[in-house]
Parts: structure tokens; sequence; C-alpha cells
């Protein structure tokens, strides 16, 4: 019988024996968790360039008339959909529908820089660029003859995102 004295529950001992295990496992998470991080940042923003296009591709039939998506490379990179051709994107103008910065996507390099014209009719002149990550991953979007936006992976599948985008 116990005492009214005595109730269930972890010593101190148990207890920093546990936080010990959990900061270990803790510290045998983090590089991985980190990649992985890095690994959905590059993803997400080759998505939004393809995602981008895909709207810009669309836009053009809507108004008819062609739209542009123009991109800077470098360390501040950026690109934006515009209604005029050689429309930038390092300051604000009013040919611009939209922008995209390069401190928005921390960690991915846009590594080309491009000019692409997507006609009302769905066709495109030009090629976007080359996207990499901190580890070196990289994906390229590219546009089908018919101005359709693809992803695809120019590093090794394991290495650059788990196999979630064909080779080139």
């Amino acid at each position: 019988m116990t005492s009214p004295l005595e109730t269930p529950g972890f010593t101190l001992l148990e207890l920093v024996i546990t936080l010990a295990v959990l900061a270990v496992l803790s510290t045998l998470a983090l590089p991985s968790l980190g990649s992985h991080v890095d690994r959905g940042r590059l993803v997400g923003t080759a998505e939004l360039l393809a995602a981008d296009l895909a709207d810009a591709r669309f836009e053009a039939a809507r108004q008819g008339r062609p739209l542009h998506v123009v991109a800077h490379g470098g360390s501040q990179w950026c690109w934006s959909v515009a209604t005029a051709p050689g429309c930038g994107c390092a300051t604000p103008e009013a040919c611009q529908l939209k922008t995209v910065q390069a401190n928005d996507h921390p960690g991915v390099n846009l590594l080309d820089p491009f000019s692409v014209q997507l006609h009302p009719g769905g066709e495109a002149n030009g090629q976007p660029g080359r996207l990499q990550g901190r580890q070196g991953q990289r994906l390229r979007v590219a546009l089908t003859p018919l101005g359709r936006a693809r992803i695809c992976a120019e590093t090794p599948a394991p290495a650059a995102h788990t196999g979630r985008y064909p080779p080139c």
C-alpha cells in the first residue's frame, strides 16, 4: 500500500535521461531537415516559375496580345511577367504584371537570364532558365513548342529531389 505522499510520476533522473536522448536524436535529424527544406525551396521556386509561365500563356490568349516573361540572373535575380518586351524586374515599371525577387526565395539561384514571349495562339519564343539550390541541385523549367511549362532535373534524382521530376 502506498502512502498519500507517494504519487506516481517520473524522477528527475528519468527526465534528464529522456531529454538527453531527445537532444541526440534532434542533432541527428537537423542536417536531414535542412536539406529537405532546401529542396523544398528549390522545387517551390521552379513550380512558381512554371505557374507564372502558364498564367502568362493563358493571359496572352485571353487578352489577344503577347506577354513577356523576362528574368535577370546573378545574386539579386528576379523575373517579371510584363506587357512589353524588355520590361525588366529590377525596378517597378508600369508594364509589369507580376515580379518575383530573389529575396523571397533564399538559397535558390537563377543561373541563366532569359526572355520568353508568349503569343495569343499559345506558342512561345525563347526558353526559361535553370534554378540551383544550396546543395547544388538543379532544376530546369522548359517550354514545349506549344508553350506549356515543364520542369526537369539536371542533377541525378536522389540528389535533386527524390525523383519528383524526370531527368532533362
